[in-house]
């Protein structure tokens, strides 16, 4: 009998279940553990902190939609011991593998930013999304009290990918809150490092994304660097200025980036930012048996000789990969290599506009980019859960 751990229900997690499931040997024992036992869609987060969606239509129970031959365990992972072959928890006993899949996924990252722990709401979770919007809400509500435009002031720490898409939404939940609380017009700012904002698309859909914020009143403030949060402020300087200045508001959102679950550094891996640089195969070469995959493994992509980004759609690739490997070892088959192609980049600027690149020459703006965001949404609840998920959660009809 072989043993296999699964660390993570994540894209990368699930999807190696999932697959290993179906490819491993009968007398495999697979155990896929996760800390919850939710599985969040996490590239929708941004719709649950601007309470836009309900976390119900992104999350769906682990253990009902992964093959009978998985187990599934909630259990919270505290430490990885190579050289032993097992796992130690925080609220359950040692488990022992012979192979492993470590897929635990990532977190916010603050680089030691003074006050970014203390004052700005990280969007890491469904959790701390829903936390994000509470209080958006009860900042807007007490404004009739305070008269306090501070109050009516959200401001995104941080365009990337996510803060781009948060922003879309963020312009309709604002029309609404300012109906319902009768107050003036809410105040959304983004500030972020990079004159040059989503850089995985061609540079006309970047700009169409950052007139079309605009255009809905967003403020928004590139080239400036963030020096400190402040409880009530975001402080910046921009570039080529030695001057620091600030943009003040009650609702700070801090989407800068993020790193790898700590659980890497804790277990010894040699990493930076908590992931764990690995072979074509997905494994470790001095431990064939550890395969490391998502946002806690760092992959090279031949054509930049870059590690590949984070990203759910690598995600998903690598939980094939990892899953079809780990199943050739048990059985003594030959290993695949890695290998990737991108099927494009769509992000959402909130309910009817969005943009989206398929390949160098097909590139779309407005509904149509929206229209084929939601496909890719119920594309991957279909796979990730199944299709009465998709079904009943799925943002079908268009």
């Amino acid at each position: 009998m072989t043993d296999v751990l699964i660390l993570g229900a994540g894209y990368a997690g699930i999807r190696a279940a999932k697959v290993l499931g179906k490819m491993a040997p009968r007398d495999t024992t697979i155990t896929l553990i996760d800390k919850s036992p939710i599985h969040e869609e996490r590239t929708q987060l941004h719709e649950i902190a601007a309470g836009t969606m309900p976390a119900n239509r992104i999350t769906f129970h682990i253990a009902e939609v992964i093959p009978n031959q998985v187990h599934f365990l909630q259990a919270e992972v505290d430490k990885i011991n190579v050289e032993a072959k097992t796992v130690d928890f925080k609220d359950h006993e040692t488990l022992s593998y012979d192979y492993i899949i470590v897929a635990l996924g990532f977190q916010s990252e603050d680089f030691g930013l003074e006050g970014a722990k203390e004052n700005a709401l990280p969007l890491e979770d469904v959790t701390t999304a829903e936390y994000i919007y509470q209080t958006l809400e009860r900042n807007v509500a007490n404004y009739a009290a305070s008269q306090d435009h501070k109050d009516l002031t959200v401001i995104v720490a941080g365009a990337g990918f996510t803060g781009i898409e948060l922003l879309g939404e963020l312009v309709h939940t604002a029309a609404e809150l300012q109906t319902k609380y009768r107050t003036p017009k809410l105040n959304i700012v983004s500030v972020e490092r990079s004159t040059r904002l989503l850089p995985m698309l061609d540079e006309s859909l970047a700009d169409y994304s950052v007139n079309f914020l605009k255009s809905k009143g967003v403020e928004m403030h590139t080239g400036a660097a963030i020096t400190k949060i402040e409880p009530d402020a975001v402080v910046y300087k921009l570039e080529g200025s030695d001057t620091e200045e600030r943009i003040y508001g009650h609702t700070i959102i801090w989407t800068v980036g993020v790193s790898g679950s700590d659980v890497i550094t804790k277990s010894g891996f040699e990493q930076r930012r908590n992931r764990v640089m690995v072979s074509n195969q997905l494994n470790l070469k001095d431990h064939p048996e550890v395969f490391i995959i998502g946002d806690v493994s760092a992959v090279m992509d031949p054509g930049t000789e870059r590690p590949y980004p984070t990203t759910a759609q690598i995600s998903t690739r690598e939980g094939n990969v990892a899953a079809k490997n780990v199943a050739a070892l048990i059985s003594g088959g030959e290993l695949e290599d890695f290998t990737y192609k991108s099927m494009g980049t769509v992000a959402s600027l909130g309910k009817g506009d969005g943009v989206a690149q398929l390949s160098p020459t097909k590139k779309y703006s407005g509904f149509r980019a929206k229209v084929l965001k939601r496909v890719i949404t119920d594309k991957s609840l279909f796979e990730d859960a199944n299709f009465g998920t998709m079904m009943k959660k799925g943002r079908w009809p268009l």
